[in-house]
């Protein structure tokens, strides 16, 4: 794909924006599972039923340690001879190496794949752009042709956005060439903010091991399937489901400070002088020199009450923004 980065090596990005944006996905890798045994392998690893796709639907996922700790969170897409697996590329040698421990005797194949596909994303409130097939009509649905894969991702309300891969160095040049002549350039953050938005959380390596998916309300984003058997953590996820209290959960906030806060970064009761584990911030994105953007997971009864402060910026207000989803 060495046309592709070239030619991405000559674009210019712009000030951050979120309603009509187009941007590359260099910090994105692809984690291929493939061979005889995939489907049932990751049935067995993965937080969510992998019997419930097919070519034309994806899914959001969760791989975890024996503890019930998330390890990754990723979209998995089903492709002709096994599955894809879409994640920070931080956090994929952690979860190759994880999942790598649990082949033994299966028929499975695990490797990376990120440079053999052009990764893009785009949002856009306007739907003249995107009448072609390529750009399947519903959430979560997928369209596949011999060198394109493109989903369509949750988003906000009147927005449309789409993760697409390809495989074809021109394909992804033309794409992008006609795409920007309407959409913004942006850098990876436009993407990170797409999913902070849509409360959607991903896993880095400082919070890779942090949380169980029902902290990341993994429950009610459909990343998470209760009926489907065994896989690590499983134990400890029903055991919170069906028996006990979520005292920790995501929320959606903002801040006014030119200085943003990074994955597992603190969060402290106010009252408190010092670091209490209230809280860990997931991802947080600078939208404005003066703005911030963060998902954060805390004690509930703490952060309802706002009663939550940056360990590292006390004197900032973090002012809840309501989830695109219900509680």
């Amino acid at each position: 794909m060495k046309p592709w980065l070239d030619f991405l090596s000559q674009q210019t990005s712009q000030p951050l924006q979120n309603n009509n944006a187009l941007c590359a996905l260099s910090d994105t890798a692809l984690l291929y599972v493939g061979g005889d045994d995939a489907t049932e392998f990751l049935q067995n690893q993965l937080s969510n039923d992998i019997h419930q796709i097919d070519e034309k639907t994806a899914q959001l996922s969760t791989f975890s340690n024996a503890k019930g700790r998330m390890l990754g969170i990723f979209r998995v897409i089903k492709i002709d001879g096994g599955y894809l697996l879409v994640l920070p590329k931080n956090i994929l040698p952690g979860i190759q190496q994880q999942l790598q421990k649990f082949i033994i005797m299966s028929k499975v194949i695990l490797a990376d794949i990120s440079d053999s596909f052009a990764r893009i994303a785009i949002v856009t409130d306007q739907q003249e752009l995107i009448t072609e097939d390529y750009y399947p009509a519903e959430i979560n649905q997928v369209y596949q042709s011999d060198s394109l894969i493109s989903v369509q991702l949750p988003g906000r309300k009147n927005q449309c956005r789409f993760l697409m891969l390809s495989n074809s160095a021109e394909e992804a040049i033309n794409l992008w060439t006609g795409l920007s002549q309407n959409l913004q350039i942006n850098d990876q953050n436009s993407w990170r903010l797409q999913d902070i938005e849509a409360g959607i959380p991903t896993l880095y390596p400082a919070t890779a091991g942090a949380f169980v998916l029902q902290m990341g309300n993994l429950q009610l984003t459909g990343g998470v399937s209760f009926k489907k058997g065994c896989f690590p953590g499983q134990e400890v996820v029903a055991r919170m489901q069906y028996l006990g209290k979520l005292k920790r959960r995501m929320f959606l906030a903002e801040i006014k400070s030119a200085q943003c806060p990074e994955p597992g970064d603190e969060l402290r009761y106010e009252e408190s002088d010092k670091p209490d584990g209230s809280g860990k911030v997931v991802d947080a994105v600078q939208t404005d020199p003066e703005n911030c953007i963060l998902l954060f997971i805390a004690q509930i009864d703490k952060a309802e009450q706002n009663k939550l402060v940056l360990v590292n910026q006390p004197e900032i207000t973090v002012k809840l923004k309501a989830l695109p989803y219900s509680i």
